[in-house]
């Protein structure tokens, strides 16, 4: 059973896409929309240094690394790891000189974790755990650091018990989520 929560986002809205054409990434919160953002070049090539920030009680985040490594190593850019109170993540704060190459910093929040499902708690007996995560994406300019867009993403997957482990749970989530930030990713840029 698969639930799919996606609060007062719209999905659609925030796309980086991994084609020649104009990248948009839907604004949220209070943060005003600038118009359409060139996040990739006419070669495709990214045109945004990467940061990851990511956290969990629950969940190893070194598995979320790999899996945004991978994509990363496919779109032949760096992830930055970097802790939740980065100065990546504050308004009006430059890139680094050498990452103001690019003229964007995207700045990524993936808090990844698991519980048991509401289903089991109130029977209190075992049963199948909650996968689940959210995600806040953030789009700097990278010479100024002003804020131009943010985005919130939330997922969550109760485990089909004849599965086993969850890993494949987490790794499917993070391939849709970057699937939402690069679509030529999502339509099998890189092996699944």
């Amino acid at each position: 059973m698969r639930i799919r929560m996606l609060g007062t986002m719209m999905l659609a809205a925030l796309c980086l896409h991994g084609c020649a054409s104009t990248a948009s990434v839907g604004a949220g919160g209070a943060t005003a929309s600038r118009g359409p953002l060139q996040l990739f070049g006419a070669d495709a090539k990214p045109r945004f240094e990467f940061y990851l920030a990511c956290t969990s009680k629950t969940v190893n985040c070194e598995i979320v690394e790999r899996a945004f490594d991978d994509w990363a190593d496919w779109r032949h850019l760096s992830v930055h790891a970097v802790a939740p109170n980065d100065p990546a993540f504050s308004n009006g704060t430059p890139s680094a000189t050498g990452d103001q190459a690019r003229p964007y910093r995207v700045v990524v929040r993936y808090v990844p974790e698991m519980a048991l499902s509401n289903s089991a708690m109130m029977s209190g007996g075992h049963g199948p755990p909650l996968v689940s995560y959210t995600a806040t994406v953030h789009v700097f300019d990278s010479a100024s650091g002003s804020l131009l867009k943010t985005q919130s993403f939330h997922d969550e997957t109760v485990v089909d018990q004849a599965e086993g482990a969850a890993n494949p749970y987490l790794n499917a989530q993070i391939r849709a989520f970057l699937g939402h930030l690069d679509p030529a990713y999502a339509k099998g840029g890189a092996s699944s």
